[in-house]
């Protein structure tokens, strides 16, 4: 049911990008967010990204799908040339008996299974930047998105996750890239630990791994020069989300000694921010011996650890 006047949140937005690059419906999207296609639309429009394209193929069109298929023509190259989504050329060479060798081959359907530090960090990148998506008839599907300057971190992702699923571009317009998996098992654990609730697993918040994988999600660091006629420069940190995320990580912060952030309203959503000290505690805490952490967010959170050494 179409929800009439309903302003779709930052979160909703991604998502809907992200439902939109793997080959769902602008009908279905709408559907789901309770909007109707002309929201939608206006979304992708507004990003850059193009809506599913949609046309019946011809009988000799098909049977060339079939034969390009066959012949080394990955589903994408063949989408792109006949002007639909690679889920519908899928469809058309299963329902011909073609069979297609998963490029999930590999894929560790256990990889959320432990508490590990990289398991720890994967899960809180995911959970400030990925979408989980459930379609009736198909796999549940996680899938992110990052700016094509990041995309090296998403090799990171795949890799961790031991698959070789494509990173696609999705917006040529606004140079971003997608990277997305169907697994049961993944998803219901993404699920299961908090992605959408109220509250996260006890492992994960007190996780400084799971903490740095959020800000690399969804945060921002940086070092910036103060208003005139200052010559000075100061640290600043800062994350966006959900409110319960949000709050869980001020509890965790707490824990470890660094008071007096809150959780307050920005737009349809939430953030909590620092500068000074305490971004650069903060920076120190979550970043320094990490072994796993975006190498843009990675090269920040350095210079803000030096800085508060050189105050020490």
């Amino acid at each position: 049911m179409t929800n009439v006047g309903h302003r779709l949140t930052p979160i909703e937005r991604k998502e809907i990008i992200s439902r939109a690059a793997s080959g769902e419906s602008l009908t279905a999207i709408g559907l789901h967010f309770g909007v109707t296609r002309q929201a939608v639309r206006a979304v992708l429009r507004a990003n850059g990204v193009a809506g599913r394209r949609t046309g019946k193929l011809t009988d000799a069109q098909r049977n060339e799908v079939v034969s390009r298929f066959v012949g080394g023509a990955s589903l994408s190259r063949i989408a792109a040339e006949f002007g639909v989504t690679a889920p519908s050329v899928r469809g058309l060479l299963l329902r011909r008996g073609v069979e297609i060798q998963s490029v999930s081959h590999g894929l560790r359907h256990d990889a959320f299974d432990s508490f590990e530090p990289d398991t720890c960090y994967w899960l809180g990148f995911l959970f400030a930047d990925g979408c989980v998506s459930y379609r009736a008839g198909h796999l549940p599907q996680i899938s992110v998105g990052l700016a094509a300057r990041d995309r090296e971190h998403l090799v990171a992702l795949r890799n961790y996750l031991g698959c070789q699923n494509s990173i696609s571009p999705t917006s040529p317009t606004h140079g971003s890239c997608q990277f997305s998996v169907r697994s049961q098992r993944l998803a219901d654990r993404l699920i299961e630990l908090g992605r959408y609730q109220q509250t996260l697993d006890e492992r994960l918040v007190a996780s400084r791994d799971f903490w740095r994988g959020v800000v690399d999600g969804d945060g921002s660091l940086g070092i910036y020069q103060r208003p005139a006629p200052s010559t000075a420069s100061l640290a600043q940190l800062r994350v966006v989300g959900r409110r319960h995320l949000l709050e869980s990580f001020v509890a965790f912060l707490e824990c470890e000694g660094i008071v007096g952030l809150s959780v307050r309203p920005h737009r349809s959503i939430f953030s909590v921010g620092t500068t000074c000290g305490p971004a650069e505690r903060i920076a120190k805490l979550l970043y320094e011996d990490a072994g796993t952490a975006l190498a843009r967010k990675a090269e920040i959170a350095a210079r803000m650890i030096t800085r508060q050494c050189g105050r020490a």
